[in-house]
């Protein structure tokens, strides 16, 4: 099927490892134009090369999500080089564990600047641009667990705070023809990540997590994330708006 998506052009947050890189990827399949970012530099350039390599058109540039300078910058230079903006995939995120007492204050506005306000600042700032091109959608990678109870205690909170910032601003941006719509991932196990880690230092908690969790008896991948994002960034997916998708294989235990 044609997913509509050939020459659109799409910011990818977060994009040189893990889900966004699946996400890129998966866009670039489908011939979208692409803008990337992340903070690393060197593994953020490499994967413009391959994506290079593999006939796609990438402007990369390593910037913060919690920068908002760098930001304008980025979404500036996007416009120069591509003369447009069509989608925003807000991706990029960070997950500090510890209790109440234990995580300072600094780590919970860490928590909000990338999680939070990163994708609210570049959704002001885009969606001027995506309105100018006729429409086309945001897309916020939340987590099962902002939906519901779970994963650590300012990851949670952000991730609540982005839902719903996901529904309120789909409702606001609907008459200028933009859809803005959330994912919600439950864990991703993927080379470097987290779960690999985890797994690695304890087998036994790997065979506990999975056998109460995952009901598929697995983790999920990043690509089985991502295309659920190409799915909604397509105009194929024109009637769908506000939503909050779970991605998760019944990780989750949420009943709306």
């Amino acid at each position: 099927m044609d997913l509509g998506l050939k020459d659109k052009v799409a910011l990818v947050t977060g994009a040189s490892r893990g889900l966004g890189r699946a996400i890129a990827t998966a866009l670039a399949r489908e011939g979208a134009l692409l803008s990337i970012c992340a903070r690393s530099e060197a593994p953020l350039t490499a994967f413009a090369q391959s994506l290079e390599a593999d006939g796609a058109r990438v402007l990369a540039q390593a910037a913060d999500v919690a920068d908002h300078a760098r930001m304008k910058a980025w979404v500036e230079a996007t416009m120069h080089h591509f003369g447009g903006i069509d989608l925003l995939i807000n991706n990029a995120g960070v997950a500090n564990v510890g209790t109440l007492a234990e995580l300072p204050e600094a780590v919970w506005q860490d928590s909000f600047a990338v999680n939070f306000f990163g994708p609210v600042n570049l959704a002001r700032m885009v969606s001027p641009e995506i309105e100018r091109r006729g429409g086309g959608a945001i897309i916020n990678v939340a987590s099962i667990y902002g939906r519901e109870a779970g994963g650590p205690i300012a990851y949670n909170a952000a991730k609540a705070a982005l839902i719903s910032f996901t529904k309120m601003l789909a409702r606001e941006l609907a008459p200028k023809q933009i859809r803005v719509n959330a994912v919600a991932p439950g864990s991703i196990l993927y080379p470097g990540g987290v779960w690999e880690r985890v797994f690695h230092a304890s087998p036994a908690f790997e065979r506990d997590f999975i056998s109460h969790d995952f009901p598929a008896g697995r983790l999920g991948t990043p690509d089985e994330v991502a295309y659920a994002v190409v799915m909604l960034a397509s105009p194929r997916a024109s009637w769908i708006t506000g939503v909050s998708l779970p991605v998760d294989g019944a990780q989750g235990r949420s009943l709306i």
